[in-house]
């Protein structure tokens, strides 16, 4: 039988699954989709175990740095943010990379928000890690004009720094103790994205915060939900998008490039939201 796999550590939260087997139930296939833990530095390992009846990869942290090294070939996307969370087997047992998140971002925003953004809008970012490199790019791709990175510290060594050189952003570098700063870029921002993982969101100094009630945040974490970055914009009157939604529409089109075929989110969601809402 075909089958996909989602890759990471730790990986039995993952929510990869209710959405890809909703979508081979869709499309008709006969499909499976499994979960595997696999630990950072071994994933050149276990990609050369892969059978012949594997037809793609999800990758989620902490292997997206590491899945793009070990990509024969990756899209533009994914040599701009060094970020791959799909494989696709090539001949040879060669590997095609690309990053989806982009995607799953730009459309979990535009769902939201129901239209077009303003393109002299600002968006903050918590975080520098490799799914704030994709932040980054979505971003920028909505239209915002001025990027601010929250972080530990402002040395800008993080993957998303990288990444903005890549792609020729200009970016501001704000430490979360830096409250006054941090406050400034918050109450500009008509977008904010989490990238932080939820088990270390309890040591951000959020209490001292207060952000535009304007603005809307997504947060790429979903287990549990809600989050305390989740919990603390809220309180705070901001809008809130669920991290599912970004997983949601980037497994669409992982879909896509594990098929060939193509499927609507508005399909998948009712499912997904089911799952969701009895863990709850």
């Amino acid at each position: 039988m075909p089958y996909c796999l989602v890759l990471g550590d730790p990986i039995s939260h993952s929510l990869s699954p209710v959405i890809h087997l909703a979508a081979y139930r869709e499309l008709g296939l006969n499909w499976d989709f499994r979960r595997q833990q696999v630990q950072r530095g071994t994933l050149n390992a276990f990609l050369s175990g892969a059978d012949t009846q594997l037809r793609g990869l999800a990758v989620t942290m902490p292997l997206k740095p590491e899945a793009l090294q070990v990509a024969t070939f990756a899209d533009g996307l994914a040599k701009a943010t060094g970020a791959v969370n799909t494989l696709v087997p090539a001949t040879g047992g060669d590997w095609t990379g690309f990053n989806t998140d982009v995607r799953g971002i730009v459309e979990a925003f535009r769902g939201a928000t129901g239209e077009e953004l303003p393109s002299t809008g600002s968006a903050v970012i918590f975080g520098s890690g490799s799914t704030a490199a994709s932040a980054l790019a979505a971003c920028a791709e909505l239209g915002m004009k001025e990027l601010t990175i929250i972080s530990r510290n402002t040395e800008q060594t993080g993957a998303a720094f990288q990444a903005a050189r890549r792609m020729g952003l200009c970016i501001s570098a704000v430490a979360w103790h830096q409250t006054e700063a941090v406050n400034l870029a918050l109450s500009a921002a008509r977008l904010l994205m989490g990238t932080v993982p939820a088990p270390v969101q309890d040591a951000l100094p959020m209490a001292q915060l207060r952000i535009n009630p304007n603005s809307i945040l997504l947060d790429a974490a979903y287990a549990p939900w809600p989050t305390p970055v989740a919990r603390w914009a809220k309180s705070c009157g901001a809008q809130i998008i669920p991290g599912w939604e970004m997983l949601l529409h980037q497994g669409v089109a992982q879909v896509k490039l594990f098929t060939g075929e193509e499927i609507d989110a508005a399909v998948l969601r009712p499912t997904l939201l089911k799952v969701v809402n009895s863990t709850d």
